[in-house]
Protein backbone atom coordinates (compact mmCIF):
# COMPACT_ATOMS: atom_id res chain seq x y z
CA UNK A 1 0.00 0.00 0.00
CA UNK A 2 1.44 3.32 -1.07
CA UNK A 3 1.28 6.17 1.38
CA UNK A 4 2.01 6.82 5.02
CA UNK A 5 2.10 3.53 6.88
CA UNK A 6 2.12 4.64 10.48
CA UNK A 7 4.84 4.62 13.09
CA UNK A 8 6.37 1.20 12.77
CA UNK A 9 9.94 1.09 14.02
CA UNK A 10 10.72 -1.59 11.46
CA UNK A 11 12.25 -3.83 14.09
CA UNK A 12 9.67 -4.82 16.65
CA UNK A 13 11.87 -3.40 19.41
CA UNK A 14 11.97 -0.29 21.55
CA UNK A 15 14.16 2.72 21.36
CA UNK A 16 17.79 2.73 22.37
CA UNK A 17 20.74 5.04 22.91
CA UNK A 18 20.64 8.77 22.45
CA UNK A 19 17.83 8.53 19.91
CA UNK A 20 15.23 7.12 22.26
CA UNK A 21 12.38 9.35 21.11
CA UNK A 22 9.35 8.27 19.15
CA UNK A 23 8.84 11.51 17.27
CA UNK A 24 6.21 12.84 19.67
CA UNK A 25 8.03 16.18 19.81
CA UNK A 26 6.87 17.17 16.36
CA UNK A 27 9.41 19.90 15.59
CA UNK A 28 11.56 22.72 16.90
CA UNK A 29 8.38 24.73 17.34
CA UNK A 30 7.91 23.01 20.71
CA UNK A 31 10.30 25.49 22.32
CA UNK A 32 13.77 24.12 21.65
CA UNK A 33 16.37 26.60 20.35
CA UNK A 34 17.28 24.13 17.60
CA UNK A 35 17.56 24.78 14.74
CA UNK A 36 18.95 28.28 14.81
CA UNK A 37 20.21 28.40 11.22
CA UNK A 38 20.19 26.69 7.86
CA UNK A 39 20.99 22.96 7.67
CA UNK A 40 22.66 20.67 5.15
CA UNK A 41 21.44 17.21 4.10
CA UNK A 42 23.98 14.86 2.53
CA UNK A 43 22.95 12.43 -0.22
CA UNK A 44 25.98 10.15 -0.71
CA UNK A 45 24.96 9.27 -4.28
CA UNK A 46 24.73 11.12 -7.58
CA UNK A 47 21.61 13.02 -8.60
CA UNK A 48 18.73 11.06 -10.07
CA UNK A 49 18.95 7.96 -7.89
CA UNK A 50 16.38 6.76 -5.40
CA UNK A 51 17.97 8.43 -2.35
CA UNK A 52 18.18 11.72 -4.22
CA UNK A 53 14.60 11.43 -5.48
CA UNK A 54 13.19 10.81 -2.00
CA UNK A 55 15.27 13.64 -0.54
CA UNK A 56 13.91 16.16 -3.01
CA UNK A 57 10.36 15.25 -2.01
CA UNK A 58 10.79 14.94 1.77
CA UNK A 59 13.55 17.38 2.79
CA UNK A 60 11.76 20.58 1.64
CA UNK A 61 8.76 19.56 3.75
CA UNK A 62 11.03 19.01 6.77
CA UNK A 63 12.53 22.43 6.16
CA UNK A 64 9.08 24.03 6.15
CA UNK A 65 8.19 22.34 9.43
CA UNK A 66 11.44 23.44 11.07
CA UNK A 67 11.26 26.96 9.67
CA UNK A 68 14.73 26.87 8.09
CA UNK A 69 16.38 26.15 4.75
CA UNK A 70 17.89 22.69 4.26
CA UNK A 71 20.36 22.45 1.39
CA UNK A 72 20.58 19.05 -0.31
CA UNK A 73 24.15 18.22 -1.30
CA UNK A 74 25.08 15.20 -3.44
CA UNK A 75 28.45 13.80 -2.35
CA UNK A 76 28.96 10.56 -4.31
CA UNK A 77 32.07 8.41 -4.24
CA UNK A 78 33.62 5.39 -2.54
CA UNK A 79 30.35 3.45 -2.87
CA UNK A 80 28.53 6.07 -0.73
CA UNK A 81 31.22 6.19 1.99
CA UNK A 82 32.60 9.58 0.92
CA UNK A 83 29.39 11.48 1.64
CA UNK A 84 28.53 9.36 4.66
CA UNK A 85 32.00 10.02 6.06
CA UNK A 86 31.56 13.77 5.62
CA UNK A 87 28.35 13.57 7.64
CA UNK A 88 29.87 11.21 10.23
CA UNK A 89 32.78 13.60 10.97
CA UNK A 90 30.63 16.75 11.15
CA UNK A 91 30.11 18.53 14.44
CA UNK A 92 27.25 16.89 16.39
CA UNK A 93 25.28 20.13 16.46
CA UNK A 94 22.54 19.13 14.03
CA UNK A 95 23.70 21.43 11.25
CA UNK A 96 24.45 18.46 8.99
CA UNK A 97 22.63 15.17 8.64
CA UNK A 98 22.29 12.69 5.83
CA UNK A 99 20.61 9.64 4.42
CA UNK A 100 21.68 6.18 3.35
CA UNK A 101 19.99 2.85 3.00
CA UNK A 102 21.03 -0.31 4.84
CA UNK A 103 22.25 -2.77 3.81
CA UNK A 104 23.77 -0.63 1.03
CA UNK A 105 26.27 1.62 2.81
CA UNK A 106 27.06 -0.96 5.54
CA UNK A 107 28.09 -3.39 2.78
CA UNK A 108 30.42 -0.74 1.35
CA UNK A 109 31.93 -0.32 4.82
CA UNK A 110 32.41 -4.08 5.23
CA UNK A 111 34.12 -4.41 1.85
CA UNK A 112 36.31 -1.31 2.22
CA UNK A 113 36.50 -0.37 5.94
CA UNK A 114 36.48 3.44 6.08
CA UNK A 115 38.11 4.04 9.46
CA UNK A 116 34.85 4.91 11.19
CA UNK A 117 31.99 2.74 12.43
CA UNK A 118 28.56 3.35 10.93
CA UNK A 119 27.05 1.79 14.05
CA UNK A 120 28.09 4.90 15.98
CA UNK A 121 25.74 7.10 13.97
CA UNK A 122 22.61 8.47 15.63
CA UNK A 123 19.35 7.66 13.88
CA UNK A 124 16.82 10.32 12.89
CA UNK A 125 14.31 7.82 11.55
CA UNK A 126 13.38 5.68 8.58
CA UNK A 127 11.03 6.79 5.84
CA UNK A 128 10.67 3.99 3.27
CA UNK A 129 11.55 0.51 2.18
CA UNK A 130 12.69 0.14 -1.42
CA UNK A 131 13.23 -3.02 -3.49
CA UNK A 132 15.87 -3.47 -6.15
CA UNK A 133 14.91 -4.28 -9.72
CA UNK A 134 16.81 -5.23 -12.85
CA UNK A 135 16.15 -3.17 -15.97
CA UNK A 136 17.39 -3.67 -19.53
CA UNK A 137 17.72 -1.77 -22.78
CA UNK A 138 14.55 -2.35 -24.85
CA UNK A 139 16.48 -3.35 -27.96
CA UNK A 140 17.28 -6.68 -26.29
CA UNK A 141 13.57 -7.47 -25.67
CA UNK A 142 14.38 -9.37 -22.46
CA UNK A 143 11.33 -11.03 -20.94
CA UNK A 144 11.84 -11.91 -17.28
CA UNK A 145 14.65 -13.40 -15.21
CA UNK A 146 14.77 -16.73 -17.04
CA UNK A 147 15.35 -14.94 -20.33
CA UNK A 148 17.95 -12.61 -18.83
CA UNK A 149 19.95 -15.51 -17.40
CA UNK A 150 19.72 -17.37 -20.71
CA UNK A 151 21.08 -14.37 -22.65
CA UNK A 152 24.15 -14.19 -20.40
CA UNK A 153 24.70 -17.94 -20.40
CA UNK A 154 24.62 -18.22 -24.20
CA UNK A 155 27.07 -15.33 -24.56
CA UNK A 156 24.67 -12.87 -26.19
CA UNK A 157 25.24 -10.50 -23.26
CA UNK A 158 28.41 -10.16 -21.20
CA UNK A 159 28.34 -6.80 -19.35
CA UNK A 160 26.18 -6.10 -16.29
CA UNK A 161 25.96 -2.88 -14.26
CA UNK A 162 24.86 -1.13 -11.08
CA UNK A 163 26.35 1.19 -8.48
CA UNK A 164 30.06 1.32 -7.71
CA UNK A 165 32.29 -1.74 -7.33
CA UNK A 166 32.39 -2.93 -3.73
CA UNK A 167 28.91 -1.56 -3.06
CA UNK A 168 25.56 -3.28 -2.61
CA UNK A 169 24.77 -3.62 -6.34
CA UNK A 170 28.18 -5.13 -7.05
CA UNK A 171 27.74 -7.57 -4.15
CA UNK A 172 24.26 -8.45 -5.42
CA UNK A 173 25.58 -8.97 -8.94
CA UNK A 174 28.28 -11.32 -7.62
CA UNK A 175 25.65 -13.16 -5.59
CA UNK A 176 23.45 -13.57 -8.68
CA UNK A 177 26.47 -14.83 -10.63
CA UNK A 178 27.69 -17.35 -8.07
CA UNK A 179 24.63 -18.39 -6.08
CA UNK A 180 23.23 -21.80 -6.94
CA UNK A 181 19.86 -21.41 -8.62
CA UNK A 182 20.73 -18.11 -10.32
CA UNK A 183 24.00 -18.44 -12.31
CA UNK A 184 23.71 -15.04 -14.00
CA UNK A 185 27.03 -15.47 -15.78
CA UNK A 186 28.06 -11.91 -16.66
CA UNK A 187 31.73 -11.39 -17.51
CA UNK A 188 32.25 -7.68 -16.78
CA UNK A 189 30.66 -5.51 -14.10
CA UNK A 190 30.49 -1.72 -14.64
CA UNK A 191 29.89 0.48 -11.58
CA UNK A 192 28.31 3.95 -11.54
CA UNK A 193 27.90 6.60 -8.83
CA UNK A 194 24.25 5.86 -8.17
CA UNK A 195 21.24 4.10 -9.67
CA UNK A 196 20.41 7.16 -11.76
CA UNK A 197 23.66 7.06 -13.79
CA UNK A 198 23.41 3.25 -14.08
CA UNK A 199 19.91 3.54 -15.57
CA UNK A 200 21.13 6.27 -17.95
CA UNK A 201 23.95 3.98 -19.10
CA UNK A 202 21.36 1.28 -19.80
CA UNK A 203 19.20 3.74 -21.74
CA UNK A 204 22.17 4.77 -23.91
CA UNK A 205 23.17 1.17 -24.62
CA UNK A 206 26.49 1.53 -22.84
CA UNK A 207 25.42 -1.53 -20.83
CA UNK A 208 22.58 -3.95 -21.65
CA UNK A 209 21.15 -4.28 -18.14
CA UNK A 210 21.63 -3.01 -14.61
CA UNK A 211 20.46 -3.24 -11.03
CA UNK A 212 18.52 -0.18 -9.85
CA UNK A 213 16.15 0.86 -7.12
CA UNK A 214 12.58 0.88 -8.38
CA UNK A 215 12.39 4.61 -7.59
CA UNK A 216 15.34 5.48 -9.82
CA UNK A 217 14.04 3.35 -12.70
CA UNK A 218 10.43 4.54 -12.55
CA UNK A 219 10.55 7.38 -15.07
CA UNK A 220 12.65 5.46 -17.60
CA UNK A 221 10.37 2.42 -17.45
CA UNK A 222 7.19 4.49 -17.69
CA UNK A 223 8.27 6.17 -20.92
CA UNK A 224 9.76 3.02 -22.45
CA UNK A 225 13.43 3.95 -22.35
CA UNK A 226 14.19 0.76 -20.37
CA UNK A 227 12.30 -2.46 -19.68
CA UNK A 228 11.71 -3.72 -16.15
CA UNK A 229 12.94 -7.34 -16.05
CA UNK A 230 12.43 -8.54 -12.47
CA UNK A 231 12.20 -7.48 -8.83
CA UNK A 232 14.85 -8.84 -6.46
CA UNK A 233 12.62 -8.63 -3.37
CA UNK A 234 10.04 -11.32 -2.61
CA UNK A 235 7.59 -8.60 -1.51
CA UNK A 236 7.53 -7.12 -5.01
CA UNK A 237 7.41 -3.44 -5.88
CA UNK A 238 4.53 -0.97 -5.65
CA UNK A 239 6.19 1.12 -8.35
CA UNK A 240 5.83 -1.77 -10.80
CA UNK A 241 3.03 -3.85 -9.25
CA UNK A 242 2.84 -6.31 -12.16
CA UNK A 243 6.57 -7.05 -12.22
CA UNK A 244 7.39 -10.62 -11.23
CA UNK A 245 9.86 -11.13 -8.38
CA UNK A 246 12.72 -13.58 -8.68
CA UNK A 247 11.23 -15.53 -5.78
CA UNK A 248 7.88 -15.90 -7.56
CA UNK A 249 9.80 -17.08 -10.63
CA UNK A 250 11.22 -19.92 -8.53
CA UNK A 251 14.63 -18.50 -7.63
CA UNK A 252 16.10 -18.49 -4.08
CA UNK A 253 15.01 -15.72 -1.70
CA UNK A 254 17.62 -12.95 -1.36
CA UNK A 255 15.60 -10.40 0.62
CA UNK A 256 18.55 -9.76 2.94
CA UNK A 257 20.10 -7.83 0.05
CA UNK A 258 17.20 -7.39 -2.38
CA UNK A 259 15.62 -4.38 -0.67
CA UNK A 260 16.69 -1.26 1.20
CA UNK A 261 15.58 0.33 4.47
CA UNK A 262 15.89 4.06 3.84
CA UNK A 263 17.08 6.02 6.86
CA UNK A 264 18.36 9.40 8.02
CA UNK A 265 21.32 9.79 10.36
CA UNK A 266 23.29 12.30 12.44
CA UNK A 267 26.92 12.34 13.60
CA UNK A 268 27.81 10.33 16.72
CA UNK A 269 26.97 11.93 20.09
CA UNK A 270 24.34 14.26 18.66
CA UNK A 271 22.15 15.46 21.58
CA UNK A 272 18.66 14.03 21.94
CA UNK A 273 16.85 17.38 21.62
CA UNK A 274 18.23 17.64 18.07
CA UNK A 275 17.17 14.07 17.30
CA UNK A 276 13.67 14.84 18.58
CA UNK A 277 13.35 17.98 16.44
CA UNK A 278 14.48 16.24 13.26
CA UNK A 279 12.50 13.03 13.74
CA UNK A 280 9.40 15.10 14.50
CA UNK A 281 9.94 17.09 11.31
CA UNK A 282 10.45 13.86 9.35
CA UNK A 283 7.23 12.38 10.70
CA UNK A 284 5.32 15.56 9.87
CA UNK A 285 6.85 15.78 6.38
CA UNK A 286 5.76 12.27 5.49
CA UNK A 287 2.16 13.14 6.31
CA UNK A 288 2.00 16.30 4.17
CA UNK A 289 -0.32 16.39 1.19
CA UNK A 290 2.64 16.90 -1.15
CA UNK A 291 4.52 13.78 -0.05
CA UNK A 292 1.36 11.69 0.22
CA UNK A 293 0.29 12.67 -3.30
CA UNK A 294 3.74 11.91 -4.68
CA UNK A 295 3.66 8.51 -3.00
CA UNK A 296 0.21 7.76 -4.40
CA UNK A 297 1.15 8.88 -7.92
CA UNK A 298 4.42 6.98 -8.11
CA UNK A 299 3.92 3.92 -5.90
CA UNK A 300 6.95 4.85 -3.79
CA UNK A 301 6.00 3.73 -0.30
CA UNK A 302 6.28 6.18 2.57
CA UNK A 303 6.64 4.66 6.04
CA UNK A 304 7.86 6.45 9.16
CA UNK A 305 10.10 4.57 11.59
CA UNK A 306 11.54 5.84 14.87
CA UNK A 307 15.22 6.77 15.37
CA UNK A 308 15.86 3.32 16.80
CA UNK A 309 14.62 1.74 13.56
CA UNK A 310 17.33 3.55 11.59
CA UNK A 311 20.03 2.45 14.02
CA UNK A 312 18.80 -1.15 14.10
CA UNK A 313 18.77 -1.34 10.30
CA UNK A 314 22.51 -0.64 10.31
CA UNK A 315 23.12 -3.17 13.07
CA UNK A 316 21.13 -5.87 11.25
CA UNK A 317 23.16 -5.36 8.09
CA UNK A 318 26.43 -5.92 9.95
CA UNK A 319 24.96 -9.08 11.47
CA UNK A 320 23.19 -10.60 8.45
CA UNK A 321 25.36 -9.80 5.42
CA UNK A 322 28.51 -11.66 6.58
CA UNK A 323 26.34 -14.74 7.18
CA UNK A 324 25.21 -14.72 3.54
CA UNK A 325 28.05 -13.12 1.58
CA UNK A 326 31.77 -13.90 1.40
CA UNK A 327 32.98 -10.37 2.15
CA UNK A 328 36.64 -11.27 1.66
CA UNK A 329 35.92 -12.61 -1.83
CA UNK A 330 33.94 -9.50 -2.67
CA UNK A 331 36.85 -7.38 -1.45
CA UNK A 332 39.23 -9.22 -3.78
CA UNK A 333 36.89 -8.83 -6.74
CA UNK A 334 36.36 -5.14 -6.03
Amino acid sequence: MAGFAGCSDGSGGGDSGSSSGDGSSESSNSGSSYPSGDLKYIVPFAEGGGTDTYARQVIPEMADDLGVNIAIENVPGAASLRGTGEMYHAEPNGQMFGGFNPPSTPISAMVNPPGFDLRDLVGVGTYARTPFVIVSNPKHEINGMNDLISRYQNGELSTFAGKERGGVDNVTALLLKNKSGYDLSWEKYVGYQGSGPAVQATISGEVPACISTDTAAEAAVSDGRVDAVTCLSSTGTNVFPDLQSTTDAGYPNIDFIGQLQRGMYLPPETPDNIVQSLTGALKTALQTDHVQQWSENTGNVIEYGKPSAAEKAVQRAFEEIPNNVDIEQVRKNA
